[in-house]
């Protein structure tokens, strides 16, 4: 539900019309923290300290793709929220970091979707991929316009009541189904079915009454499930405090230092860029559902809880800049 509600935070037309800064800063933040997230994944392997057969077992291409995978993440629902409590949604920097986010965001949840069948299914993972792509193309081909239609008439008549509203967010249960049926993870079907619903005054009216109920009831619920498999006593005895600090520093480097780097094409300066780059740290709910998944899947198992940690940190930034700017 809350991928569904960040689907409809996403603008398509947007993501599709971005200038050349803005894609290329967020490309820059995909590939060359996947490129150095391997390069840690390996030092942090070399370090562990644990049973032999634990390095046999995490040293596979599976464990290095989602390790990557999520040190590529940027939370797009979660930078909007940051920029919009600074008061810097509307500068320069704050439009950059906005659009950013959001193809950077987009970038991800299509290489969640593409990849991650992969690292689970095996080879059998590209009818998934297949399907996925095809549920996609129908939504957007053949059931958008007809949802468009629908939506702008009966938002036009204010004809809309809790009723009606309560069969478009089912929609978004329907596309889970779906994704679900054919071998992806639910929320990509949610994820589709947000970003195909036209933005507007409905979209704005869908939030305002629906978001309470997944931030309120809906998501501390599930981060308090995840709160119980971390174990961060555990991680620091074993494996000592130093071990993880650095695992941890290094782990929000990659983001910086290639922010920095694509922003100096553009002549932004490199305080902007690192800026940008702090931002782009940011985490929002896909890196929990990956680690969700290995950890499932038996892919990283105890080596998870440094992932756990960095994004706990990361939520903690968020929080930070948003009670700065409230002045609390």
């Amino acid at each position: 539900y809350s991928v569904f509600l960040a689907g409809l935070d996403m603008n398509f037309d947007t993501i599709l019309g971005a200038r050349k800064k803005a894609t290329s800063i967020a490309i820059a933040g995909i590939v060359i923290p996947m490129v150095l997230g391997a390069g840690i994944y390996a030092l942090t392997l070399s370090m562990y300290k644990g049973p032999a057969e634990y390095w046999a077992n995490f040293n596979t291409t599976n464990a290095y793709m989602f390790w990557a995978l999520i040190l590529s993440v940027t939370g797009f629902p979660m930078v909007s929220h940051i920029l919009a409590d600074l008061k810097l949604l509307y500068t320069g920097l704050g439009k950059v970091a906005l659009t950013t986010a959001m193809v950077s965001d987009f970038y991800n949840w299509v290489m969640f979707a593409m990849l991650i069948p992969f690292a689970i299914n095996g080879a059998s993972a590209i009818y998934s991929v297949l399907g996925t792509i095809g549920f996609a193309l129908l939504c957007f081909f053949v059931v958008r316009p007809y949802l468009v239609q629908i939506i702008v008439s009966k938002t036009n008549k204010n004809e809309w009541d809790n009723y009606g509203l309560f069969f478009v967010i089912m929609g978004s249960y329907a596309s889970a189904l779906v994704t679900d049926l054919l071998g992806t993870h639910p929320v990509v079907g949610a994820l589709v079915y947000g970003i195909m619903i036209p933005r507007g005054k409905f979209t704005q009216m869908l939030i305002e009454k629906s978001e309470d109920f997944a931030a309120v009831y809906l998501a501390p619920l599930f981060f308090g499930s995840i709160g119980i498999r971390l174990r961060i006593v555990y991680v620091v005895n074993t494996q000592g405090l130093g071990l993880v600090l650095l695992i941890l520093f290094l782990s929000f480097i990659p983001k910086i230092l290639s922010t920095v780097i694509a922003t100096q094409f553009y002549g932004m300066s490199v305080l902007d860029g690192v800026s940008i780059g702090l931002l782009m740290n940011t985490k929002g709910i896909l890196p929990i559902l990956m680690l969700n998944n290995a950890w499932d899947k038996q892919v990283l198992l105890t080596i998870i809880e440094f992932w756990h940690l960095h994004y706990i940190i990361s939520c903690l930034f968020s929080c930070h800049l948003k009670s700065n700017a409230e002045g609390t």
